[in-house]
């Protein structure tokens, strides 16, 4: 069969890379609050939001970037040696192709995959214990679900994402606007809550049956009449504790957050056991995109780190984290430290095993005497996506088997008590005392007016003073 033809027009928009970008996603909100909120307009997003598009050399020397028009070398190729732009627009009515760098969040994915950490499930890391939380991959088959997938059905399985919303993150005015979608389709959700019910009288018939040791293939699904039908509706409404695993199964919804205790001796509507992947998503919402947010396809840690000349370790190659702002009260409240990791800020590294090992400098307060800034070594354990799209990683210090491979020392601040640097050199040299006062002589002989050339070396030493020794006594 001949292949249709088609135009040259429908020829280049089918082989354009251009068009095959995908669409920009919406930027991440910020939550709702009465007190000012200060912003950097400049700020890196918590996540991107456009693609980021790249040209080879061949075509960055002529600015072509296979869009409408040539970008200039000044904005990219002299910019940075490694140029990555994303565009915000085409063409404007100025007749200009609106674009930026995007070597922000590349460089973040590139300094990321350079750890070597697989994606986890978020999870809480307690500080205060020496425990390891428990890896868990998003990508194993029982937890990696959608409302889609044919292997929900198997026991124990989870999902990741649901057909209804986060009722505890909508407003008042999504929530009167998901209200009026379910009165509309009342009398779907109806029929499916009255097989519901013919299969749980179903179920229970033959429960019975089993019970008094009847055969379980002669029992026939009970008739269900409307009256009751509607008696037991009605028994729901009469009890929020049995229509909320109702509600929330039949609609499809993430289960919400864990009742607060004040309420506990109240009526509510009992929501049932979250079938999200992991346990922090019924806290803060079910993740807007796969829990591995497509950073790492990696399934475990089960990997070995060879050395050139030590082997394999234990541990990978510490980290370097540089102290973005020390402890310390922030905006009025007692904050901790934060640390950048890889481009990744994170808060409170590790701060209870600094007991022990002594606390870096630069981490209670700000100090400007450190060269290059406050830093210390760590070792990233857990990485997770959380449900807004930003990248949690905890780490540990670096303990002392991790970096003697590779010959890292963390920086100590020099104090009164310190040995200077040229008493701990091999070769046998002791600087002179007098090397700040190069042209004063150290030793003068009684009745020298002229002053003599300053003496160097041991020696020299040695003769000034049997000479000194020698000199007759003057009265």
């Amino acid at each position: 069969m001949a292949a249709a033809r088609v135009s040259p027009t429908a020829n280049l928009l089918r082989k354009s890379r251009l068009f095959a970008l995908p669409q920009a996603l919406h930027t991440p909100q910020d939550p709702p609050s009465s007190r000012i909120v200060f912003e950097s307009e400049t700020a890196t997003s918590p996540h991107p939001t456009r693609a980021s598009i790249v040209t080879p050399q061949s075509s960055l020397a002529r600015g072509d970037w296979g869009l409408k028009r040539p970008l200039p070398a000044k904005s990219t190729s002299e910019k940075s040696s490694r140029p990555v732009v994303r565009m915000n627009a085409l063409d404007t009515y100025e007749h200009v192709t609106d674009f930026e760098s995007a070597a922000d969040h590349t460089m973040t994915l590139e300094k990321f995959q350079e750890l070597h950490m697989p994606m986890s499930l978020p999870s809480k890391v307690n500080y205060a214990t020496s425990m390891t939380p428990r890896h868990q991959s998003p990508f194993e088959t029982f937890v990696d679900n959608t409302e889609t997938s044919k292997t929900l059905g198997e026991a124990g399985a989870k999902q990741f994402r649901h057909t209804g919303p986060w009722l505890a993150g909508q407003t008042e005015a999504e929530f009167a606007a998901y209200l009026k979608q379910i009165r509309r389709q009342k009398p779907e959700l109806l029929q499916k809550m009255r097989e519901r019910f013919d299969a749980k009288r179903y179920a229970e018939a033959r429960k019975q049956a089993q019970d008094n040791g009847e055969d379980l293939d002669k029992v026939q699904p009970p008739k269900i009449t409307d009256a009751e039908f509607k008696k037991y509706v009605k028994s729901l409404r009469e009890d929020p504790f049995a229509l909320g695993p109702v509600v929330f199964e039949l609609l499809d919804l993430p289960s919400a957050p864990t009742v607060p205790s004040e309420r506990i001796g109240r009526k509510y509507y009992q929501s049932p056991g979250t079938k999200l992947s992991a346990p922090e998503y019924a806290v803060t919402g079910p993740p807007k995109t796969h829990p591995s947010a497509g950073l790492s396809y990696t399934r475990s840690h089960a990997s070995v780190y060879n050395h050139p000349q030590y082997g394999p370790q234990a541990h990978q190659k510490p980290v370097e984290a540089r102290i973005l702002r020390p402890k310390g009260r922030f905006k009025g409240r007692v904050s901790k430290a934060i640390a950048g990791v890889g481009g990744i800020a994170v808060e409170d590294l590790n701060a209870m095993t600094f007991i022990d090992q002594g606390t870096p400098p630069g981490l209670t307060a700000f100090d400007a005497t450190i060269p290059g800034g406050a830093k210390y070594w760590v070792s990233p354990i857990r990485a997770a996506v959380d449900s807004d799209g930003r990248i949690g990683l905890s780490s540990y210090r670096a303990g002392a088997s991790a970096k003697a491979p590779y010959g890292i020392k963390d920086y100590k601040k020099p104090n009164a008590t310190s040995i200077a640097d040229a008493a701990r050199r091999d070769a046998q040299i002791v600087p002179r005392m007098d090397s700040h006062r190069p042209n004063t002589p150290r030793f003068k002989a009684s009745g020298e007016s002229a002053p003599r050339k300053p003496m160097r070396g041991t020696e020299d030493i040695a003769r000034s003073l049997m000479e000194n020794l020698n000199a007759p006594k003057t009265e």
